[in-house]
């Protein structure tokens, strides 16, 4: 499905046409790209903006709608009125979804007044957020029923087909006012950068009506996407990844792939391994760059002389080394993998000789409050062994408590590096290679 795309360029490459484009593109639909302004702008800053001659804008839509058959529209910055009317006028009669773009997150003023961005509302499904809704309906938001109150404002006076009112700076909840009838979609908070959240948003409720879906479902999915955008949010460009389904899915089948492959590696060292593996049994767990852990379901036991995986690789498998994971990559990115042995004086010993870095905590000097806390144990012993030792730990140790078995882990830039320093802690040297994420 073809969906047509009108907004100005961020130079930044954080929000704007790049990231409508990914968006769309990342949805399974074509985009058709149609610019109306350049900015002059980096994650920080707009230094300025120059938007394009309305004709030229014009002429882009009509070269596109002479070829494509249009779906639907995204309609993002436009810059002047000029602009607005050649737009509205050119998009007559599609389904068009517009983010009404005034400034920048820095207050970069990007349209020259409200009232030229008027033309492009009447017939359209408008977004806007808090503070574009009460610039538009001249309504001030502090609640959900005041949202409510600015939609009717823009369906009902300025004759918007349907009008999303999003809340992500009031509680994250968006109202959509369609047909008459009111809908509130509660949001989850996710950590990230929100740059450029406005845009993806609109780009991907296009993208999803263009493939059929109804207004509501359509909605509802866009903001699932962009909580996630957010969530995997580019730290280069200080902005929401549109592409993050689509990178999530390919680190998740190479981490799989990776670790499927070193779990067979340390399944090669059988009867070494086997007097190291621990009462609760032995995991092996792997990062992927987006944050996600996978490990082995029912772990590595013991099995005769040797050792065996109970069951696959698969994501989320084992919480206690996720959360031993998450937490040491807080501190050193580089880290990747973990696996968990039986503690022993001489597995210590070995890998001090070894040159490894090695550092411990003790269950007994753990806090009252983390004792109380849910699941706080792994993350106070990770960071106080991480601070301990002052540099990257190869092994983090402790001795256990009432009821908790000594434990040592052991960590690694990736699956395999972990898999060639249990070889040569039980001195046998392990074999293959797996490459990086």
């Amino acid at each position: 499905m073809a969906v047509l795309i009108v907004a100005g360029l961020d130079t930044g490459g954080g929000a704007g046409l790049k990231a409508d484009i990914e968006t769309v593109s990342a949805l399974g639909e074509h985009p058709l790209p149609v610019l109306t302004a350049v900015t002059y702008q980096n994650p920080d800053e707009v230094l300025g903006s120059f938007p394009l001659p309305p004709e030229a804008v014009r002429d882009q839509v009509r070269a596109v709608k002479r070829h494509f058959e249009i779906k639907a529209v995204k309609v993002g910055m436009i810059g002047s009125r000029g602009i607005a009317e050649a737009v509205a006028e050119e998009t007559e009669g599609l389904i068009r979804v517009f983010d009404p773009v005034m400034a920048s997150s820095t207050g970069f003023k990007l349209a020259d007044s409200a009232e030229s961005l008027k033309p492009l509302v009447r017939g359209s499904i408008v977004t806007p957020n808090i503070r574009e809704a009460e610039v538009l309906s001249g309504i001030k938001i502090r609640s959900v029923e005041d949202m409510k109150s600015a939609a009717e404002k823009m369906v009902e006076d300025l004759g918007a087909e349907a009008a999303v009112v999003k809340g992500g700076h009031l509680d994250l909840t968006d109202v959509l006012l369609w047909r008459g009838r009111f809908y509130e979609f509660p949001g989850e908070r996710a950590d990230g950068f929100t740059h450029g959240t406005g845009c993806i948003f609109s780009s991907a409720l296009a993208a999803l009506l263009a493939r059929g879906l109804e207004l509501p479902g359509a909605v509802e999915r866009a903001k699932r996407f962009v909580e996630g955008a957010v969530r995997f949010s580019k730290a280069e460009a200080k902005a929401v990844n549109p592409l993050w389904e689509l990178e999530r899915d390919s680190f998740r089948w190479r981490a799989k792939e990776e670790l499927e492959r070193a779990v067979a590696e340390l399944v090669k060292l059988g009867e070494r391994l086997n007097p190291h593996v621990p009462e609760v049994g032995t995991n092996f767990a792997l990062a992927t760059p987006f944050g996600e852990v996978f490990a082995v379901k029912g772990r590595i036991v013991r099995y005769g002389q040797t050792i065996k995986p109970v069951g696959p690789v698969e994501l989320g498998a084992s919480d206690h080394l996720r959360r031993a994971l998450l937490r040491i990559r807080e501190f050193h990115q580089g880290i990747r993998a973990v696996i968990n042995l039986r503690y022993s004086d001489d597995l210590i010993s070995r890998a001090r000789e070894l040159g490894f870095t090695v550092s411990f905590y003790d269950r007994r000097e753990e806090p009252e409050e983390v004792k109380r806390a849910e699941r706080g144990t792994m993350e106070w012993g990770i960071e106080t062994a991480v601070k301990k030792v002052g540099r990257r730990p190869d092994v983090i140790y402790h001795l256990g408590d009432w009821g908790k078995e000594p434990m040592v882990l052991i960590f690694g830039r990736n699956a395999m590096d972990v898999v060639e320093k249990v070889g040569r802690l039980v001195r046998l040297e392990p074999r293959g290679e797996v490459d990086e994420l």
